[in-house]
């Protein structure tokens, strides 16, 4: 399979790269070069000005980073800003739009899916209401079907990601999107006893993403990243369902 990834130089895309390059033709796409791999390396927020947004391109605007969208299998799009910190209007360009940017050149050339690295910011509204219970192993979770209730502006920026995917899935512009929840990514589990709940280590991180690239599905769907342990907040039943997987890693 021909795979996209964007955001290729971060840290779950750098785990992805060695996850899937023996078995997968990949280009990798960011703003940085990554490290001892070629890639491509671009803005895909626009290309141009950084002060118009706009929430799809042109028909008539074909940006030189689409070409690489060409006779893709699946775009894995991890490129986003996470800091807290990040001021709206760049969030606006580096998180939204670049997710418009992405989902429209995977629909023209006609690329088959998208798996797209949403975040538990993007149902924090839900975990806060369940907390402490859904801690619990036996407490209430939230699962596949909860409906975004982000709190921070990183968090809107990922529902409406899930969003935008969704109503290119009903439009029948895209063949499937899946949005991964992925709770806390560390490469060990975090003394910080809240982010633990949510924890998501390297051998669960690359197992799962590339089951939501090689697994065998339609429409939109949304899953959970998030590592073995019963204090997640989490039902991943659909994600083990639909993916044919299981998280192996506990804290």
């Amino acid at each position: 399979m021909r795979v996209i990834i964007t955001g290729a130089a971060g840290q779950i895309g750098t785990q992805i790269i060695d996850e899937l390059s023996e078995t997968h033709e990949l280009c990798l796409i960011d703003r940085s070069p990554v490290s001892s791999h070629k890639s491509m390396i671009t803005d895909l927020s626009n290309g141009h000005s950084r002060t118009h947004w706009k929430f799809w391109l042109e028909p008539t605007q074909h940006l030189r980073w689409m070409e690489a969208f060409k006779n893709a299998d699946v775009v894995l799009h991890l490129a986003a800003d996470q800091r807290d910190t990040v001021p709206e209007q760049q969030l606006l360009f580096d998180n939204i739009q670049v997710n418009l940017n992405v989902i429209e050149a995977a629909v023209r050339h006609r690329v088959p899916r998208i798996v797209f690295a949403s975040s538990n910011w993007a149902v924090k509204a839900w975990e806060r209401e369940l907390a402490p219970s859904c801690y619990m192993p036996d407490g209430p979770k939230i699962n596949s079907d909860a409906p975004p209730r982000p709190i921070t502006s990183y968090g809107t920026s990922k529902a409406l990601g899930e969003i935008s995917g969704r109503m290119a899935v009903d439009q029948g512009r895209l063949g499937s999107f899946v949005a991964v929840r992925i709770g806390s990514y560390e490469t060990a589990p975090p003394e910080d006893e809240e982010r633990r709940h949510r924890w998501i280590g390297v051998q669960d991180i690359r197992g799962l993403l590339r089951r939501c690239v090689e697994a065998e599905f339609k429409g939109f769907h949304v899953v959970y990243g998030v590592s073995a342990q019963p204090t997640a907040p989490y039902d991943i039943s659909h994600t083990r369902d639909l993916l044919c997987w299981q998280p192996q890693q506990l804290p």
